[in-house]
């Protein structure tokens, strides 16, 4: 078994999407931990400048690349995997079956959706802000009328 595709002919869109993204989130974990091990022993030169000041083999240098390796395997694996590939040629086969709206639909309604959004953000803000108002002013003066409070507890007193 070489590098040989599992159905090389079917599911290409959702396989080359797959390897992007998981490619990407492999590159960004794998960076981060580089940035992270940037101290003490990890970032020691283990060949002492045989391959030059721009490049010191450090044990951080070796995990990045050993990581991004391992991560580029598994994600072919992933990709080869015949569950995997069966399901995402159920799924694009599907996906062609679809009746998307139009594209003014489309914009129609998000519109409607943006709109609608902004409108009950405003009205929230506003209730809260009626809410914070009554907390302040009203609430203190209720509590001295019920007895919770005593008056010279109310006030801003220094």
């Amino acid at each position: 078994m070489a590098l040989e595709l599992y159905k090389p002919e079917e599911a290409t869109r959702s396989r080359g999407l797959l390897a992007v993204l998981a490619g990407g989130l492999s590159l960004f974990g794998v960076l981060s931990l580089y940035d992270y091990l940037s101290v003490g022993f990890w970032d020691d030169d283990l060949v002492h400048g045989l391959l030059g000041d721009e490049f010191p083999l450090s044990p951080r240098v070796i995990l990045a690349a050993v990581l991004i390796l391992t991560c580029a395997l598994v994600i072919y694996l992933l990709a080869n995997n015949h569950k995997i590939v069966d399901f995402l040629i159920a799924t694009e086969k599907e996906l062609e079956k679809v009746s998307w709206p139009p594209k003014h639909e489309v914009i129609s309604s998000s519109i409607a959706v943006c709109v609608t959004t902004v409108v009950l953000a405003a009205y929230l803000g506003l209730v809260d802000f009626g809410l914070v108002q009554f907390k302040d002013s009203v609430w203190p003066k209720l509590e001295v009328a019920i007895g919770l409070k005593a008056p010279e507890d109310v006030g801003g007193g220094s």
